[in-house]
């Protein structure tokens, strides 16, 4: 194998698969609409005008970061220490609520996503693009358009995130974020902890959860990426190269071959400058690096 082939969403985009976040918003205020009150209340999720003036998510991966812990914390706590009915073990009986009440959030948003993914059709998708047949395959995306639609062996392609068909409670998406720690002492070396500060932490678990682990991935796939030696080429259709997935891109750039070249879709001048800008900040040098729109890869 000399070719490498980076699959992102917007080569199931291209054909016409609704497998954008937008799509995603709409899927869930159909199916899903008591999460789409809690969205809307515990996340500030971006959103953009559709065609059909509703505004739809535009990031929700991303967005995700934006969980308030706060206010869900604030929501579940109703207890007063100084209340003369209070007793210590309500503190304990709050710890429990939360860590039931995040598990709860975190298991719809994931039910969501997956129910939407396994609700897309392949079968009325048809090839529109040609593929080498000495090529290997890293896909981003969770739905099995190459294997159905192309027919290609799934032993030559790498679902870096999990496919809907065998990752189902597994699959991976989210942010890359990082909360602010809270320092354990404060000025005077007196502890920070209250009597609160173990349910705030299981106040906080929807945000860790769906944080994007990308080094233990790579290190999981470190043999998938340590054979990449042969390459020489790589091609990359539909990837937004985003900062979260940017560190794949360097393990790649740091086991293919030293003249490989690089070629890179996109969908507007705006993101072409973009992806030049993320493929030089790996150390890639422009004069490796073609661009091209996908409707005209095969004339490449």
């Amino acid at each position: 194998m000399n070719r490498l082939y980076i699959i992102g969403n917007g080569f199931d985009r291209y054909h016409n698969l609704p497998t954008g976040y937008s799509d995603f918003h709409q899927f869930v205020i159909k199916n899903h609409p008591s999460l789409e009150n809690t969205f809307e209340e515990y996340f500030k999720l971006s959103t953009k005008l559709s065609a059909d003036n509703k505004n739809l998510w535009a990031d929700f991966e991303n967005d995700l970061s934006t969980f308030n812990w706060k206010a869900f914390f604030d929501d579940k706590n109703q207890i007063d220490v100084l209340d003369d009915s209070f007793r210590p073990s309500l503190i304990y009986s709050l710890e429990d609520d939360l860590e039931q009440e995040t598990e709860i959030l975190i298991s719809s948003i994931r039910e969501a996503f997956e129910d939407w993914l396994t609700d897309l059709s392949l079968e009325s998708t048809k090839k529109k693009l040609h593929f080498e047949e000495d090529s290997i395959f890293l896909n981003f995306n969770y739905t099995l358009t190459l294997e159905e639609v192309y027919q290609i062996p799934s032993e030559k392609i790498l679902h870096i995130h999990g496919d809907v068909e065998n990752n189902q409670g597994y699959l991976i998406f989210g942010h890359n974020k990082n909360l602010k720690a809270k320092p354990k002492f404060d000025k005077y070396g007196e502890t920070t902890r209250t009597p609160f500060s173990d349910s705030e932490a299981n106040a906080q678990q929807p945000f860790y959860r769906f944080q994007k682990p990308v080094r233990d991935i790579i290190r999981d796939n470190e043999c998938f990426f340590k054979n990449l030696h042969d390459i020489n080429e790589i091609i990359i259709l539909g990837h937004s190269l985003n900062i979260i997935d940017l560190p794949y891109f360097k393990k790649i750039k740091k086991y293919v071959a030293d003249l490989s070249r690089w070629k890179a879709s996109f969908y507007s001048d705006g993101e072409k400058e973009s992806h030049l800008k993320s493929l030089q900040k790996i150390g890639i040098d422009e004069s490796k690096i073609e661009f091209f729109k996908i409707s005209d890869y095969d004339l490449l």
